[in-house]
């Protein structure tokens, strides 16, 4: 009886562990939903679409036309104007000089201003030439072949600007080395025409140097009065 017993609590203590093994294990969590608020829940109103608003538009003010202008025929002669002739300036007179006169004792006109202690080379000058005349301060020079020379190459180097009504002369004061190189130049009388004294001025200048003086002259300088003259064609 007691085996029959045993076996049986044996029998079923089996079927359960077996039911048991088999059984998945699932673990049970308790929520905690804590204070539950019912909400009721209601359908919307159906969103009506708004009407488009139209922006208002600015109406231009209407302009009134201008009155029509009269268009006038009638034409005027236009006298076209004459220019103004400005007149012409007179050449300046030129200054009087006592010793440009012909010598009372001789007739003959003292030539470049002839003074005291020159001597007059206007024959020197070659011929054709036109200068006035020429003289130096060193009597002792009287070498023919150098002034021509000398003066032909500033007579190239010579223009004359101006024109003028009556006969107008200047005479330029110039100094030559030995070497030929002029060191001083100076209007020693004016025309009272300053573009004529600058072209006479300016042809000194423009035929240095010239030859150089003879070997045979002992001075180391020689001054020289050149007249470049004008007279009206």
């Amino acid at each position: 009886m007691k085996q029959d017993l045993a076996l049986s609590f044996l029998l079923h203590f089996t079927v359960i562990l077996t039911l048991v093994i088999l059984t998945p294990f699932k673990p049970q969590y308790k929520l905690d939903m804590g204070d539950v608020i019912n909400v009721s829940l209601t359908a919307l109103p159906a969103v009506q679409p708004q009407p488009e608003v139209m922006e208002p538009v600015a109406i231009p003010t209407p302009v009134t036309a201008d009155e029509p202008v009269a268009v006038v025929t009638e034409t005027k002669s236009i006298t076209e104007a004459k220019p103004v002739e400005k007149p012409k300036p007179k050449p300046k007179e030129k200054p009087k000089d006592d010793s440009y006169k012909p010598k009372a004792e001789t007739g003959k006109e003292n030539r470049a201003g002839l003074e005291n202690g020159q001597k007059d080379v206007s024959e020197n000058l070659g011929a054709g030439s036109r200068f006035g005349g020429a003289a130096i301060d060193n009597a002792s020079f009287n070498y023919p072949y150098w002034f021509v020379q000398s003066f032909s190459k500033i007579e190239r180097n010579w223009t004359n600007p101006v024109y003028a009504n009556e006969p107008i002369s200047c005479i330029i004061y110039f100094q030559v080395i030995r070497s030929g190189r002029i060191i001083k130049i100076e209007v020693e009388r004016s025309s009272g025409i300053d573009a004529f004294d600058s072209a006479c001025e300016r042809a000194v200048k423009l035929s240095q140097p010239l030859p150089p003086l003879p070997n045979e002259f002992t001075d180391e300088i020689i001054g020289i009065h050149l007249e470049f003259p004008y007279s009206p064609g």
